[in-house]
């Protein structure tokens, strides 16, 4: 018995052709995705290849910032506000920020070079400017920075906007610190100038900052401590130049004027060479006196887009023609203020008179004479001070009137009293706006000049006139 065997079903296509993979296929029917692309393409390839892209390309991925980005913007202090130093002490030293009671606490005082050498402000600016660990006063040693007595965890703030370049930790050194960039800023040497700073804060408990961050003025970067080489707690407060006076790089920020290899060959450990001074000259030129640079406020640079063809004054020629200009407004404003030219009929106006009557064979006409303004008398009497008076308060609604007084040996009004170099209406605290900002010797009368200042804010103000330092009281806020 035989069985048939059922073969198999086999399915052949008639024509063999490979389906392309999904994904490829829906792409390859769209030309103008890849058109798209190409476009793409050739527009970063272009701007690539300009003058800057790959400068601002890589910039971008490095992290670095492009400086035009950072506006200067006027200046504050490292810490807004420190305790009331009486109370403060009375309580505990141990005590922290936040244990503070708030109305212990009062503003950062303003920084006075005599009265931080004599050792008036020393209880919050415990080592001054270029000074050393046995006196603290400034420029008695090679301390690049200014050394001010805060509690732990006190707010540390930017005091222009920049960008922060080095967040780190020296152990036997800064402790914890900060570096913070500041480009176009005043030159504090030329103000009309702009220049590269570094800010640094030491000595700090906490940071909250990143390196390459962009970060404003006012801005908190961190708390105050007592980290690294410190005795006590307190901010280290320096700025730094870009460069030396010579041109060439500050090295590295922070700058220190020596190096420990330094030290250990002239013979000292690293206080005694502070307190010696050691290259204290290479300190001066690679930094600035910080806290007199932000109390200064300089006004923002106006930065040309071109090369101008015009050639640069100098300060003195600066000077000049302010002068120049002022004497000119007053000559106008005393003519103005004159009575109205009248008649003069002196023996020998009338000769003159007659004489060109009868050459030109015209009319006879009256003849109208202006005395020039005689010059002000010469400054003759050297002035030994200078006073402010000002209102206690402010409204912020109108123009305040600030007067100041120039004072001879004796105390008196210096009426004819001699300056030999212009003062600078700034605040040492709070925003203001002065016309005119600058005085020359030409604004004052009988010993006096008038400046008028509108308060900017309800912050209390407190002027100051540089480069003298003197200082005025506080102007509170007076309210509605």
């Amino acid at each position: 018995m035989t069985h048939n065997k059922r073969k198999k079903f086999i399915k052949r296509p008639l024509h063999v052709h490979r389906q392309p993979h999904p994904a490829m296929h829906y792409l390859s029917q769209r030309v103008t995705f890849w058109i798209a692309v190409l476009s793409v393409l050739a527009f970063v390839t272009g701007n690539m290849m300009g003058q800057h892209g790959w400068r601002v390309f890589w910039k971008s991925v490095l992290g670095e910032q492009n400086d035009s980005l950072i506006v200067y913007a006027g200046t504050v202090p490292p810490v807004e506000r420190i305790p009331d130093y009486g109370n403060w002490h009375a309580a505990a030293g141990s005590m922290t920020y936040d244990s503070i009671p708030r109305g212990a606490l009062v503003p950062l005082l303003s920084y006075n070079s005599a009265r931080q050498k004599s050792g008036e402000d020393q209880y919050v600016f415990s080592i001054g400017y270029m000074g050393s660990y046995a006196t603290g006063a400034e420029g008695d040693g090679s301390h690049p920075g200014t050394d001010i007595r805060m509690p732990v965890g006190t707010p540390v703030q930017s005091v222009m906007n920049g960008i922060v370049t080095r967040v780190g930790e020296e152990r036997g050194g800064f402790g914890k610190f900060i570096v913070i960039r500041h480009p176009n800023v005043p030159d504090p040497d030329r103000p009309t100038k702009v220049t590269t700073l570094h800010s640094v804060y030491a000595h700090l408990d906490s940071t909250t900052v990143a390196g390459g961050e962009i970060v404003g003025k006012g801005q908190q970067i961190g708390k105050s401590g007592q980290t690294g080489l410190a005795s006590g707690p307190h901010l280290h407060f320096q700025i730094d130049r870009d460069t030396f006076s010579d041109g060439t790089k500050v090295p590295y920020h922070p700058f220190w004027p020596f190096t420990t290899t330094e030290a250990r060959t002239a013979n000292y450990s690293f206080s005694q060479a502070v307190d010696n001074g050691l290259f204290q000259q290479r300190g001066y030129d690679a930094t600035v006196n910080p806290m007199l640079y932000v109390q200064a406020q300089y006004a923002p640079v106006l930065v040309a887009q071109g090369k101008s063809s015009a050639p640069e004054m100098t300060p003195a020629e600066r000077r000049q023609q302010r002068i120049a200009e002022r004497m000119a407004r007053v000559q106008t404003e005393e003519r103005k203020a004159a009575p109205k030219a009248s008649l003069v009929a002196t023996a020998d106006t009338v000769q003159r008179t007659a004489a060109s009557s009868a050459a030109s064979s015209s009319s006879a006409a009256a003849v109208e004479v202006v005395s020039a303004p005689a010059p002000a008398a010469p400054f003759t009497v050297q002035v030994a001070g200078i006073d402010l008076q000002y209102p206690k308060t402010f409204t912020g609604r109108k123009w305040e009137t600030v007067t100041v007084t120039l004072r001879d040996n004796k105390g008196d009004v210096a009426a004819a009293g001699t300056l030999d170099h212009d003062l600078y209406m700034r605040t040492a605290f709070g925003r203001a706006e002065f016309r005119p900002a600058v005085l020359t010797q030409l604004d004052f009368r009988n010993g006096k000049a008038t400046v008028k200042m509108l308060p900017l804010g309800h912050q209390t103000v407190v002027v100051e006139i540089k480069p003298d330092a003197v200082l005025g009281g506080p102007m509170r806020y007076a309210g509605e």
